[in-house]
């Protein structure tokens, strides 16, 4: 299956950047004025420092104090996270955008939406805009040689299903399905994403939204049916 799964595609942009190249580097958006410098980019650096902070985790000012009242409420509940063996399956992870067709690695302007999950030897770790929160792992399962499935708790959700299908092992790019259970009002929420391991994401291209003094908008990415993709074949 080639990676950037082009007829699965459906573009419906509201806002299109024309692209253009400046000194080698393809820019989609080059904007300033004496307040501010907004740029969107490719940046072909492997050792770019963007790369670095998409796959950061690093505790900030507030992440411990998130994470250990994540672990409180798993020892309030008698939750007490145990050793885990995970297989070959990979312990950090960051996710993918699909821009005018071509896979990215997005550094996005405000890193409040930005998504990461790393595992540690005892618990599953989402980052998300509160910061990181610990899951308890009730099941980990590996299916078959290209899916696992996570079954988890934790304050946010109470119970979690995560199926993770590699379409490329060897590129460390999964389509995740992520099941979410709301006791309150009985409902299932299901969503599908793609992520990329931290080991392999270098070599996939890196598009840099990023501005000087002030926050602009996320960019709109291609529509993608990944969950149609999730239930293709996959390639080992």
């Amino acid at each position: 299956m080639r990676t950037s799964l082009l007829i699965l595609i459906i573009i419906t942009s509201k806002v299109s950047y024309t692209q253009f190249k400046l000194k080698d580097t393809l820019f989609f958006l080059r904007d300033s004025n004496q307040f501010y410098y907004h740029r969107i980019f490719v940046d072909t650096n492997k050792k770019s420092e963007f790369y670095s902070y998409v796959s950061d985790f690093s505790f900030k000012k507030f992440d411990a104090s998130t994470y250990k009242n994540s672990l409180d409420y798993l020892y309030a509940k008698k939750l007490y996270p145990e050793k885990q063996s995970y297989f070959d399956f990979p312990d950090e992870w960051t996710k993918l955008e699909i821009y005018k067709g071509i896979l990215y690695v997005y550094s996005p302007a405000d890193y409040y939406s930005h998504y990461k999950i790393k595992l540690t030897d005892s618990v599953f770790i989402n980052w998300n805009g509160e910061g990181p929160e610990a899951a308890f792992i009730k099941k980990f399962q590996q299916l078959d040689s290209i899916t696992y499935k996570f079954i988890l708790t934790s304050q946010t959700f109470k119970h979690r299903e995560i199926t993770i299908k590699f379409i490329n092992k060897r590129k460390g790019i999964a389509i995740f399905h992520d099941k979410r259970y709301d006791p309150n009002s009985n409902k299932i929420s299901n969503y599908y994403f793609m992520m990329v391991t931290v080991k392999e994401m270098r070599k996939i291209p890196l598009l840099i939204n990023t501005c000087d003094n002030q926050k602009q908008e996320e960019l709109e990415f291609d529509k993608v049916d990944y969950r149609t993709m999730f239930k293709k074949n996959a390639t080992h």
